[in-house]
Protein backbone atom coordinates (compact mmCIF):
# COMPACT_ATOMS: atom_id res chain seq x y z
CA UNK A 1 0.00 0.00 0.00
CA UNK A 2 1.22 3.54 -0.93
CA UNK A 3 2.65 5.84 2.06
CA UNK A 4 -0.24 8.24 0.50
CA UNK A 5 -2.95 5.77 0.66
CA UNK A 6 -1.74 4.92 4.06
CA UNK A 7 -2.47 8.50 4.71
CA UNK A 8 -5.40 8.97 3.74
CA UNK A 9 -6.82 5.71 5.65
CA UNK A 10 -5.78 7.77 8.73
CA UNK A 11 -8.15 10.59 8.08
CA UNK A 12 -10.61 8.32 7.56
CA UNK A 13 -9.70 6.09 10.87
CA UNK A 14 -10.92 8.83 13.35
CA UNK A 15 -14.14 8.34 14.41
CA UNK A 16 -14.56 12.38 15.23
CA UNK A 17 -12.99 13.46 12.11
CA UNK A 18 -15.56 11.32 10.35
CA UNK A 19 -18.21 12.73 12.18
CA UNK A 20 -17.34 16.04 11.09
CA UNK A 21 -17.38 15.28 7.73
CA UNK A 22 -20.47 13.70 8.18
CA UNK A 23 -21.87 16.99 9.56
CA UNK A 24 -20.25 18.80 7.09
CA UNK A 25 -21.76 16.90 4.48
CA UNK A 26 -25.13 18.27 5.12
CA UNK A 27 -23.45 21.88 4.90
CA UNK A 28 -21.74 24.80 6.61
CA UNK A 29 -21.30 24.56 10.24
CA UNK A 30 -19.44 26.77 13.33
CA UNK A 31 -17.05 24.51 15.01
CA UNK A 32 -18.82 26.16 18.09
CA UNK A 33 -21.73 24.45 17.13
CA UNK A 34 -19.80 21.37 15.63
CA UNK A 35 -18.44 21.29 19.43
CA UNK A 36 -21.26 21.33 20.87
CA UNK A 37 -22.94 18.28 19.18
CA UNK A 38 -20.14 16.26 19.49
CA UNK A 39 -20.13 16.74 23.13
CA UNK A 40 -16.07 17.97 22.52
CA UNK A 41 -13.53 20.98 23.07
CA UNK A 42 -13.22 23.54 20.74
CA UNK A 43 -9.75 23.05 20.68
CA UNK A 44 -10.13 19.48 19.72
CA UNK A 45 -12.86 20.47 16.83
CA UNK A 46 -10.04 22.94 15.78
CA UNK A 47 -7.32 20.67 15.72
CA UNK A 48 -9.74 17.97 13.67
CA UNK A 49 -10.61 20.40 11.19
CA UNK A 50 -6.66 21.64 10.74
CA UNK A 51 -6.15 18.30 9.65
CA UNK A 52 -9.27 17.84 7.23
CA UNK A 53 -8.33 21.40 5.37
CA UNK A 54 -4.49 20.41 5.21
CA UNK A 55 -6.09 17.29 3.27
CA UNK A 56 -8.43 19.91 1.15
CA UNK A 57 -11.41 17.85 2.79
CA UNK A 58 -12.71 21.03 3.81
CA UNK A 59 -12.53 24.48 3.26
CA UNK A 60 -13.15 27.81 5.64
CA UNK A 61 -15.77 30.57 4.28
CA UNK A 62 -16.22 33.99 6.60
CA UNK A 63 -19.88 34.48 7.34
CA UNK A 64 -20.79 38.49 8.10
CA UNK A 65 -24.00 38.62 10.09
CA UNK A 66 -26.01 42.17 10.47
CA UNK A 67 -24.52 42.64 13.69
CA UNK A 68 -21.38 41.79 15.38
CA UNK A 69 -18.09 40.07 14.42
CA UNK A 70 -17.49 37.82 11.22
CA UNK A 71 -17.97 34.02 12.04
CA UNK A 72 -15.42 31.48 10.34
CA UNK A 73 -17.71 28.45 9.38
CA UNK A 74 -16.35 25.23 7.93
CA UNK A 75 -17.96 23.18 4.47
CA UNK A 76 -16.57 20.29 2.35
CA UNK A 77 -15.31 20.79 -0.51
CA UNK A 78 -16.25 19.17 -3.75
CA UNK A 79 -13.42 17.12 -3.58
CA UNK A 80 -14.25 16.31 -0.25
CA UNK A 81 -17.38 14.37 -0.72
CA UNK A 82 -16.52 13.47 -4.01
CA UNK A 83 -13.96 11.13 -1.74
CA UNK A 84 -16.36 10.24 0.97
CA UNK A 85 -18.65 9.25 -1.76
CA UNK A 86 -16.71 6.58 -3.12
CA UNK A 87 -14.95 5.85 0.42
CA UNK A 88 -18.96 4.64 1.06
CA UNK A 89 -19.36 2.84 -2.16
CA UNK A 90 -15.80 1.02 -1.58
CA UNK A 91 -16.96 -0.16 1.63
CA UNK A 92 -20.57 -1.10 0.51
CA UNK A 93 -18.71 -3.22 -2.81
CA UNK A 94 -16.70 -4.58 0.03
CA UNK A 95 -19.09 -5.31 2.56
CA UNK A 96 -21.71 -7.26 -0.37
CA UNK A 97 -18.33 -9.48 -1.15
CA UNK A 98 -18.01 -10.60 2.70
CA UNK A 99 -21.68 -10.93 2.74
CA UNK A 100 -21.60 -13.37 -0.12
CA UNK A 101 -18.71 -14.97 1.34
CA UNK A 102 -20.46 -15.79 4.21
CA UNK A 103 -23.52 -16.85 2.52
CA UNK A 104 -21.17 -19.11 0.21
CA UNK A 105 -19.65 -20.85 3.63
CA UNK A 106 -23.03 -21.28 5.11
CA UNK A 107 -24.45 -22.81 2.10
CA UNK A 108 -21.17 -25.13 2.36
CA UNK A 109 -22.27 -25.77 5.39
CA UNK A 110 -25.98 -26.45 4.26
CA UNK A 111 -24.27 -29.24 1.75
CA UNK A 112 -22.00 -30.81 4.42
CA UNK A 113 -25.68 -30.96 7.21
CA UNK A 114 -27.42 -32.58 3.99
CA UNK A 115 -25.30 -34.94 3.27
CA UNK A 116 -24.91 -36.27 6.86
CA UNK A 117 -21.27 -35.04 6.77
CA UNK A 118 -22.39 -32.13 10.07
CA UNK A 119 -24.21 -33.16 12.70
CA UNK A 120 -27.19 -30.43 13.48
CA UNK A 121 -25.66 -29.04 16.15
CA UNK A 122 -22.62 -28.47 14.78
CA UNK A 123 -23.60 -27.04 12.00
CA UNK A 124 -25.72 -24.52 13.87
CA UNK A 125 -22.64 -23.73 15.79
CA UNK A 126 -20.78 -23.38 12.94
CA UNK A 127 -23.43 -21.36 11.27
CA UNK A 128 -23.02 -18.90 14.61
CA UNK A 129 -19.69 -18.72 14.35
CA UNK A 130 -19.39 -17.14 10.36
CA UNK A 131 -22.55 -14.67 11.48
CA UNK A 132 -20.42 -13.34 14.41
CA UNK A 133 -17.30 -12.86 12.76
CA UNK A 134 -18.97 -11.25 9.86
CA UNK A 135 -21.45 -9.17 12.02
CA UNK A 136 -23.53 -7.79 9.18
CA UNK A 137 -27.20 -7.33 9.91
CA UNK A 138 -27.93 -8.94 7.00
CA UNK A 139 -26.19 -12.02 8.17
CA UNK A 140 -28.45 -12.37 11.05
CA UNK A 141 -31.56 -12.68 9.53
CA UNK A 142 -30.39 -15.84 7.82
CA UNK A 143 -32.49 -18.75 9.64
CA UNK A 144 -30.65 -22.00 10.14
CA UNK A 145 -32.09 -24.55 7.67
Amino acid sequence: MKDFTKDMIGIFGSKTRCEILEMLREGYDHPDDLAEDLELTRQAVDKHLKVLHEWGMVERNAVFPPEGRPKIVYEMTKAGKRLMNTMDKLAERYKSTMIERAEYEIEELDIKLATGELSEKIYKKKVKEIKDRWNYPELKGLEER
